[in-house]
């Protein structure tokens, strides 16, 4: 059995974040489920909100986070937060990131929804990309961090209740492992593959916040799944490609079928309001005007700046027969980010000792009942900075030895396509956008009946039954969640049962 002082799974920014500055004190193992780059950062374009103007300030970023969230985020840690993104930009710099900069040479700073300034760092609109690029050459290059790649986490090791270590599965030679540690840190991202439509990879699967979960850890605010309103449409790929709201900072419309711009009816702030409000705009003009999708109206924008600001969309649109200089892009929402998570403090700590959680995974309240636009890039870096701060110096001890059980392996696998594709239509249907009680406890009974069928088997070693396992834990606590939530809130949003009947 192996052992590191560090253990920290997954691999996007805030889980490199943690290892680079933990690495500095001892030696760290990130490990991947697939390649080290394949994570939900990858796909972040927007950027990372930072109050660098001088017409702005930490308290209306402060106001913005706390106003998207809907009056349930923890202010405390949303000013730890704000207060920490100008060091934090300052940090990915000298880590090589080269944002862009305006006629000045500044930092160029963008616009996006639920802001009230300009304060949005980018790399064009690919800026989780560079920072995974970036982060993950420097952990490869780190002679105290080492790789695991393709290795999926089933079960967190624990002793004395403390967590200090976890199994693996390897999955390409099918090999079950242990690793100990002093500590062990989740950054495993969200759960988005529990909903039908998502703008996460196929990794997304819930795995850390159900081994957490299942290890005792606290949950919060699972209810609290947000939106986003402008994945690309287009019935012909499996992939959700997301349409990044810089553009419609950058002066994009939502419209509809017959061109008509209709934001303005929901909120002030049109189809810059926050992400809740705009996706069940959506959702509603769709089912109103019997449309599978709404349109962007971008064609009023430079084709020039199109190219040039935003030329990862640009060219995805391009190869499906769009020009967004002169065609609507045609969007549909699309799970995006789980607000809640494995509870933590601000250092990362969970309720189980030694156990750590930071980015999507963890809950630490910033994000309330809907996250703010280019929040998450910055959560992963303060909060991977600060668990580490902190892991570091609570000089926890390595046992010398650890009991680990045997996790027996089922020769019957069960259809894990056919019930992971039934959990994700149920997820989508009757745990969506909007919701009902009568809905979720449908859902409850359908979950319930899933669990059971997956439990007639002794779970093979394959990564997929694991993954599946997980993703049925994240349904059944986030219905347990939505049910005991009986008010609208956030992107928690029920309809009266009385609506439907009218309707």
């Amino acid at each position: 059995m192996v052992s590191f002082d560090y253990v920290v799974l997954g691999s996007g920014v805030a889980g490199l974040t943690f290892a680079l500055e933990a690495a500095a004190h001892g030696r760290v193992a990130v490990v991947c489920k697939a390649a080290i780059s394949e994570t939900n950062t990858l796909f972040a374009q927007g950027g990372i909100a930072a109050v660098l103007a001088a017409a702005d300030s930490f308290e209306q970023h402060v106001q913005d986070t706390l106003l998207a969230g809907a009056g349930l985020c923890n202010e405390a840690a949303v000013r730890f937060m704000v207060g920490r993104a100008p060091e934090s930009i300052n940090w990915l710099q000298e880590q090589g990131v080269a944002f862009d900069t305006d006629k000045k040479k500044s930092i160029a700073l963008g616009l996006e929804g639920g802001h009230s300034q300009h304060r949005i760092v980018h790399v064009k609109d690919h800026t989780g990309l560079r920072l995974q690029q970036v982060q993950g050459q420097a952990a490869r290059q780190h002679p105290n961090i080492t790789i695991l790649e393709h290795h999926m986490a089933l079960e967190l090791l624990l002793q004395h209740g403390s967590c200090h270590g976890v199994q693996l599965l390897d999955l390409k030679t099918g090999e079950p492992k242990a690793i100990l540690a002093r500590a062990v840190v989740l950054a495993t991202g969200g759960s988005g593959q529990v909903y039908q439509h998502t703008t996460n990879p196929k990794i997304a699967t819930g795995d850390g916040l159900a081994m957490a979960y299942r290890a005792g850890a606290q949950v919060s605010h699972m209810e609290f799944f947000q939106f986003h309103p402008t994945a690309l449409y287009n019935p012909a790929s499996e992939d959700t490609f997301l349409i990044s709201e810089a553009l419609r900072g950058a002066g994009a419309e939502l419209v509809l079928p017959d061109g008509s711009r209709f934001m303005r009816r929901y909120h002030l702030q049109g189809s810059l309001a926050p992400r809740d409000v705009v996706a069940r705009a959506v959702y509603h003009e769709m089912q109103h005007h019997h449309s599978p999708c709404l349109y962007l109206d971008a064609r009023h924008l430079p084709e020039e700046h199109l190219q040039q600001h935003f030329p990862l969309i640009y060219n995805k649109c391009i190869s499906i027969g769009i020009d967004a200089a002169i065609d609507f892009i045609p969007v549909v929402p699309a799970a995006h980010y789980q607000c809640g998570g494995v509870a933590t403090n601000l250092h990362g700590q969970t309720s189980v000792p030694g156990l750590y959680a930071v980015g999507e995974v963890a809950c630490t309240g910033v994000h309330g009942a809907n996250r703010l636009a280019s929040n998450s890039l910055l959560e992963g870096v303060v909060f991977g900075k600060a668990a580490a701060a902190h892991v570091v110096a609570q000089k926890y001890e390595l046992p010398e030895s650890m009991e680990v059980p045997e996790i027996p392996a089922g020769q019957a696998s069960p259809d894990v396509s056919g019930l992971k594709a039934a959990l994700r239509q149920l997820m989508w249907e009757k745990v969506g956008i909007e919701r009902t009680h009568s809905w979720l406890e449908q859902a409850q009974e359908q979950v319930r009946l899933l669990r059971l069928q997956l439990q007639k088997y002794a779970l093979a070693l394959s990564g997929e039954v694991w993954e599946l396992r997980n993703l049925l834990t994240v349904a059944a606590l986030t219905i347990e969640a939505c049910l005991a939530r009986k008010n609208s809130v956030g992107g928690h949003f029920l309809l009266q049962e009385a609506e439907l009947v009218q309707a």
